[in-house]
């Protein structure tokens, strides 16, 4: 069967989020091709900025006979504008993604889609392309949910779920070839060095946070070799010429051994190549964060979400203010940059314990901060939470559920977004801040995408015209 996988295009023009290879289609595509048993096809509307009709056009000209699509809640009504032209041309229409894993009947209840993917994709796309080609019974697919008409009624069909895939290192890298790789500038607030690529090197996280729905998408946490994951960055260096890596895992240093290994190997084979990770403030130490050092780390995303122990304690965030101020303060000896995330709005937040927050980040001196207001994603604890406080619905069959943010009953949504404001004006735009970053500026690359990550917030377009919708208002070479 001829097989289209859609990266949805999901942002406006202007929009700068539009970063990164969409890694779970990248792994689904890997698996297809590696079957031999079927024809893929990658149509990426996003990184060409297509509009439906040429999705169209593409999928058309390709003749699939099915076509997948994934998506977060966020961005689920352009996913569902696909499955719409699939119908529209009589394909078969597949949708998975963190929205349809936590809500698979809400997802199916759209007219225009026939089947939804509930968790890991790769093996039971297969397994249904399979089974609809050899007009198998559907019902022994793993980890779907479709429509069977039943006289004149529609019955949703729940098949039993799928194992979660033992052993990580079995899957083949990610399809990057398939995908128009060099229009990705993987841009989060800065990177050092073109190409860059993002990598996973586990699933899932151990830690439950009530904002975060990692758990319920992974179930637990799994990790693959330290082995698996340097072949795959050595594979990315001397397939493609990356230069920079950045590691998408929720928690690289979850276990520290495996992290030291993955080090020791990147070392061993002399990778030279630049990379950023994401990880907890607890566990760390200073012998790891020396070899992160010597292998190329030269970044490290920190989730901090507060300043204040008992709003901490309340989002079940497991770390102490003191785990956070030592965490910062070894980074910082080891020569490796901080970038701390937080969030605002929180259950317990109150104007006292947004001033903790700050005092925090003024203490702390990440070389980078970024502040969000608490956003009540289904299938994680606030979302329940906000559901059984009556500020918000549980989302609805056929409901394209615009997640709005926490409602918290001591802040409103305007002191947030001005407190908001006022922290980055009061952090960034220190004399002695500025200085320091353009001090510790290593590379040209480096300086454009430092410019590029403070316009938003000065409301300036991008003055580089290099390739990616990052930078391009306007791209006259459409996919075709």
């Amino acid at each position: 069967m001829k097989i289209a996988l859609v990266n949805h295009n999901y942002c406006t023009q202007s929009d700068p989020n539009i970063t990164y290879i969409p890694l779970g289609l990248a792994y689904i595509a890997a698996v297809l091709r590696k079957s031999g048993r079927h024809e893929v096809r990658i149509i990426d509307a996003a990184a060409y900025n297509l509009n439906d009709e040429q999705v169209e056009r593409l999928l058309v000209k390709f003749g699939a006979d099915i076509v997948g699509v994934g998506a977060a809640t966020e961005v689920l009504e352009s996913a569902i504008r696909v499955c719409k032209v699939a119908k529209k041309n009589s394909m078969i229409s597949v949708i998975g993604g963190p929205h349809a894993t936590i809500s698979p009947l809400e997802t199916l209840a759209f007219d225009e889609v026939d089947f939804v993917v509930i968790g890991e994709g790769e093996y039971t796309l297969l397994e249904l392309a399979d089974a609809i080609e050899q007009k198998k019974e559907l019902k022994k697919v793993k980890g779907i949910m479709f429509k069977k008409k039943k006289g004149k009624k529609i019955e949703f069909v729940r098949t039993k779920p799928r194992e979660l895939i033992k052993n990580l290192d079995d899957l083949p890298y990610p399809a990057i070839d398939m995908f128009p790789w060099k229009r990705y500038p993987a841009h989060t607030s800065f990177v050092r060095n073109l190409p860059c690529i993002q990598m996973i090197t586990s699933r899932g996280c151990p830690f439950k946070c009530t904002f975060c729905g990692s758990s319920a998408l992974w179930g637990g946490c799994r990790s693959r070799s330290a082995k698996s994951v340097v072949d795959e960055m050595e594979y990315l260096v001397k397939k493609f010429g990356f230069r920079e890596i950045y590691i998408m895992d929720d928690t690289f240093n979850t276990d520290l051994k495996r992290a030291e290994e993955i080090c020791d190997g990147i070392i061993k084979r002399k990778l030279n190549i630049s990379i950023r990770i994401q990880a907890r403030v607890y566990p760390m130490n200073r012998a790891l964060l020396r070899k992160m050092k010597k292998a190329g780390i030269y970044c490290i995303y920190y989730g901090v979400e507060s300043g204040n122990q008992e709003v901490l304690n309340d989002i079940k965030k497991g770390i102490t203010l003191e785990q956070i101020k030592n965490a910062f303060k070894m980074t910082r000896e080891a020569g490796i940059r901080t970038f701390a995330f937080f969030m605002i709005g929180l259950p317990k937040d109150t104007k006292k314990t947004i001033q903790d927050t700050f005092n925090l980040v003024m203490e702390i001196e990440p070389d980078f901060v970024n502040f969000t207001i608490l956003v009540p994603y289904p299938g994680t604890q606030v979302y329940e939470l906000a559901i059984r406080e009556g500020s918000l619905e549980r989302v609805k069959p056929k409901e394209i559920f615009r997640v709005p943010l926490y409602k918290n009953k001591n802040l409103d949504e305007a002191y947030l977004r001005k407190k908001m404001f006022t922290i980055y004006k009061k952090f960034y735009m220190r004399p002695s801040y500025l200085l320091k970053r353009l001090v510790r500026l290593r590379t040209f690359t480096e300086l454009k995408t430092n410019i590029i990550s403070g316009l938003p917030f000065f409301q300036r377009k991008n003055p580089f015209n290099v390739k990616g919708r990052w930078i391009i208002p306007e791209d006259k070479k459409k996919q075709n």
